[in-house]
């Protein structure tokens, strides 16, 4: 379903003979919602002279309509030298450029779409909103943490959490192997399932999950379902739709819009999905949220009688039945979308806005019920917030943290689920009257010589912008700050293993010069190399992974995706016990170790598992020798050997630290989403 708030085309009649005009079979496939088809010709008929005008402006709105920024930037860009190009294209490559964070381009487009159309007040609103980012929203503070959950995301859309029994729900669109007709005309992929995943460490929902299950058969149906709420893990109001024999001809086209169902789970089952009374043939009502005392419905919907696109309503609870929907008005609804309602238990209501102040696609925001009037909205800000969509936020009952949704670069794929959790307030900034003076160096591990050439990213935390360096022929790095700040700093380069540090820097270094808490070492890739995995540490007589050895695992996770290596993977036991037994122990090991791997993505034949059992103690602790728990525990590691590696330059497309330029600065959420995970 992506973000929009989409018609689901039930089955097309048949519309006569084929036309010979691409662009007027591309636009049949446009009226009827088929985007993803339309794109396909079109992207043919642009190459060729006689159709390249015409089949430009319509393959940039496919994308559009579709939610996908760069190619709506990069085919109204084109649409807009066009001979004779329509207001509405500046205005459209306008919202992209904001969309991408481009913000001094964007207002110049807006600017120009202002002068063609100056009847639209939309274009000085978001002029101004542009001038806010580049200024009074550039340093603010940061409220959040946000990190990514890559073994729950996919390729695919993954979005709308909700928390449930141990664990949460949330709809994806993944799966490559379905039929055509199992295919959503709008995106081209699969309608929505819903799947379950929870938590590794229960109860931890910032830590890492398990792999995703797809929900019983009563919550997935054939075309979409999701996103869901649920009351206290028994009832259920859930978004679907179906293919509908009642369903009214528009423009010889049956269509299906998106209603909400409600389901009850009755002697440990799940009963056939219920329509809900406020569903229509006429307009779509979804993406349901419950107050917390059960008595109030929050929902999206694009009924007549409301502010423009998607708006929310509520309905109340009377009796045994719900009231007419009412408006949440021109406080929360815009001539834009509203949509993805959520409710914290303290009453706050969160949803998702692309027509409120924001950064430039679907922001999240917040808002509470003051003298019977919603409160002005509230935009979460960034991190939780970007340029991109974000949206669908579930907040964990009781807590300050939870789950939302993002298109964001650096994810999975096209939406992908984040945790967050509130940071305590943090003291406003101090700039220094004398600049801030740091240096550090870059060393190759296995020869302790300096790196020149080194990429090194620096990561303000106040305010998530990242600063490029590259290291000198000295293998030394330098940066200059004009107020106290927490860091941190990661170098990488082709085909070394990156490293990183976190640094608080203190008032008092004003106006001197300081150097980094320790060099950065990056370790290069070679065959037959041994790395020790630090911190993979097991219980004494145990081989199940640890929660404090989960990090380090995943980091080779990390190296062995970015990098063409196979490995293997040797662990390692204490002397107490026999030779025998500790070659089997540290073999069992191993092969948990690389099951992690597997599970998290790693293809199991770019492994090998290997125990060494005591054969090659790092210590003086062999048998009959008195040791501490700690010296022994230092015995039972884990290593990886490099067995194979083509050493290469980065793929055209992929993710390249080396492609920055020195000096300068991009957001954190222009890099990918786990970058500086590693660093604390």
């Amino acid at each position: 379903m992506k973000k929009s708030f989409l018609l689901s085309v039930a089955f097309i009649l048949i519309l006569g003979t084929c036309l010979a005009q691409p662009t007027k079979r591309a636009q049949k496939k446009m009226n009827l919602y088929n985007y993803s088809l339309a794109i396909k010709i079109l992207e043919k008929a642009v190459k060729k002279p006689k159709y390249h005008d015409a089949a430009i402006p319509m393959l940039a709105e496919c994308y559009r309509m579709q939610r996908d920024v760069e190619n709506t930037k990069k085919w109204y860009g084109e649409a807009i030298t066009l001979p004779s190009p329509k207001p509405e294209f500046f205005y459209y490559y306008a919202k992209a450029l904001f969309a991408s964070s481009d913000y001094n381009k964007a207002m110049e487009l807006f600017s120009r779409y202002e002068q063609l159309n100056p009847s639209d007040k939309r274009a000085k609103l978001n002029e101004e909103q542009c001038k806010t980012l580049l200024n009074d929203w550039k340093n603010r503070v940061p409220g959040y943490e946000v990190k990514a959950i890559p073994h729950v995301n996919s390729p695919e859309s993954d979005f709308g959490p909700a928390f449930f029994g141990n664990g949460f729900t949330f709809s994806s669109d993944r799966g490559k192997d379905y039929m055509e007709e199992e295919s959503y005309g709008w995106t081209g992929r699969r309608y929505l399932k819903l799947y379950f995943s929870k938590p590794l460490d229960p109860g931890n929902f910032f830590g890492d999950f398990r792999k995703p299950n797809l929900m019983s058969g009563r919550f997935n149906e054939v075309f979409h379902n999701g996103p869901v709420c649920f009351i206290n893990d028994s009832f259920a109001f859930l978004t679907k739709s179906s293919r509908d024999k009642n369903a009214p001809k528009v423009q010889r086209v049956k269509t299906d819009y998106l209603k909400i169902y409600t389901m009850s789970k009755v002697l440990g089952d799940w009963e056939k999905a219920v329509p809900f009374p406020l569903n229509s043939y006429e307009y779509s009502v979804g993406h349901p949220a419950l107050s917390p005392d059960g008595n109030t419905l929050y929902f999206a919907s694009d009924m007549p009688g409301g502010q423009g696109g998607v708006d929310l309503w509520m309905c109340k609870r009377e009796a045994d039945a719900w009231s007419k929907p009412i408006n949440l008005g021109p406080a929360i609804n815009t001539v834009d979308n509203e949509m993805f309602p959520s409710v914290r238990m303290d009453n706050t209501l969160f949803f998702a806005s692309d027509g409120l102040p924001g950064y430039g696609g679907l922001d999240i925001f917040s808002t509470r019920i003051v003298n019977n009037e919603f409160s002005t909205p509230r935009n979460l800000m960034s991190p939780i917030n970007t340029s991109y969509d974000d949206f669908a936020i579930a907040w964990i009952p009781g807590t300050t943290y939870g789950l939302f949704s993002s298109d964001r670069p650096g994810g999975m794929g096209s939406d992908d689920l984040y945790a967050f959790r509130k940071l305590p307030e943090q003291p406003p900034l101090v700039e220094c009257k004398k600049p801030i003076n740091l240096s550090g160096l870059v060393i190759d591990k296995t020869s302790g010589k300096p790196l020149p050439g080194a990429t090194v990213f620096v990561l303000n935390e106040i305010n998530d912008s990242v600063i490029i360096l590259k290291t000198d022929a000295d293998g030394l790095y330098h940066l200059t700050l004009k107020t106290a700040v927490s860091i941190i700093v990661k170098a990488s380069r082709t085909n070394f293993i990156p490293d990183c540090l976190a640094w608080t820097v203190e008032n008092q270094l004003e106006g001197k010069d300081n150097k980094a808490p320790r060099d950065l070492v990056l370790s290069e890739l070679e065959v037959n190399k041994t790395f020790k995995l630090e911190n993979i540490y097991y219980d004494f007589d145990k081989y199940d992974i640890r929660p404090d050895a989960e990090p380090a695992l995943d980091n080779l996770v990390h190296i062995m995706k970015d990098n063409p290596i196979t490995i293997e993977l040797g662990s390692h036991t204490d002397c107490r016990g026999s030779f025998e037994y500790n070659d089997k122990l540290s073999l069992r090991r191993a092969e948990s170790a690389t099951n992690y791997l597997v599970e998290h993505g790693i293809e199991a034949a770019r492994i090998s598992s290997k125990g060494y059992g005591e054969h090659q103690l790092v210590n003086h602790c062999s048998d009959g020798v008195a040791c501490s728990p700690a010296e022994h525990q230092a015995n039972r590691r884990t290593e990886f050997k490099i067995i194979s590696y083509i050493s290469q330059q980065p793929e055209t497309g992929k993710f390249n630290p080396e492609s920055f330029k020195t000096g300068s600065s991009v957001l954190r959420d222009t890099l990918p989403a786990d970058f500086f995970m590693q660093c604390k």
